[in-house]
């Protein structure tokens, strides 16, 4: 998969200013966001990237944010996953739960191991979406249970429901690449009960599951949760990340509006997961 990735000076940013501009961006689209060596980054797929949208957008929110110079670079999918492959060894996610590739040896014995290829930067476990899905999962009662891992990327959270006892996982993905990646990860695994379909959110309609996963941005969770809603059955669970604290009453709402109750929410650095159950 390709992406593109908007660089910036984050010394540039105030903390309030920089949440605002990370907020802004998923809104059009950029699904990932970190800080490093004093520059603030942002990506989003080569085929969501609009530049006119970008720059709109900027020049909407400039009370807010202020002007500051930025830049786009194209990231080919096979620079991409060389950049990746060659950087990612391991991620705690827990004291229980490990994140590694087969290559890499942990200091010490997890009760949970998955074993990934990085071969796409998104669904590593280093992001704050993915480890609260997968420290809630981890509460959760899975045997016996089916399961939709919907946007798997890597297959993560598929991966990890088969090895908390679900006895059959239906994952998909809309992008080749990642239904590739994620096949290749359940493999790694030794995971039998895992099927992967290149597929979108409408995939779900006719069909029901105990539980459903949806680690996925606000815009693309509302604009599909009826099919997301109905895929609940009855006293099932539905578990969606992707979105930011102050987003959290907009997606219950309009969860609510076709059947699912609120049950929590939790946040890391402004990222936050929540749980539906459907009575």
């Amino acid at each position: 998969m390709d992406y593109y990735e908007f660089t910036c000076d984050s010394h540039c940013l105030s903390v309030d200013t920089q949440e605002l501009l990370t907020a802004f961006l998923a809104e059009i689209g950029f699904e990932s966001f970190n800080e490093e060596n004093g520059q603030y980054k942002a990506y989003i797929q080569g085929m969501l990237y609009d530049a006119k949208r970008l720059r709109d957008m900027l020049r909407q929110r400039e009370s807010c944010l202020g002007t500051f110079p930025y830049t786009i670079e194209f990231k080919a999918s096979e620079d991409w996953n060389k950049q990746w492959e060659d950087s990612f060894t391991s991620v705690e996610i827990n004291n229980d739960i490990v994140i590694r590739t087969p290559d890499c040896k942990p200091p010490k014995r997890y009760l949970h191991e998955i074993l990934i290829q990085p071969r796409m930067a998104f669904g590593s476990g280093t992001h704050e979406t993915t480890s609260l899905i997968l420290q809630t999962m981890q509460d959760i009662d899975f045997q016996r249970k089916t399961v939709a891992d919907c946007g798997c990327g890597t297959g993560i959270l598929g991966i990890f429901a088969s090895l908390l006892g679900a006895s059959n996982v239906f994952a998909f993905d809309y992008d080749q690449n990642s239904v590739e990646n994620a096949r290749t990860n359940v493999t790694l695994n030794n995971i039998t009960n895992v099927s992967i379909q290149q597929a979108t959110l409408d995939v779900l309609q006719n069909k029901q599951f105990d539980i459903v996963l949806a680690n996925i941005n606000r815009n693309v969770l509302v604009e599909n949760m009826k099919f997301l809603a109905n895929a609940v059955n009855n006293n099932g669970l539905a578990i969606m990340s992707g979105f930011y604290s102050e987003d959290v009453a907009y997606i219950q709402k309009s969860a609510e509006s076709f059947g699912l109750q609120f049950i929590t929410s939790k946040s890391k650095n402004n990222w936050t997961i929540v749980t539906f159950i459907r009575k």
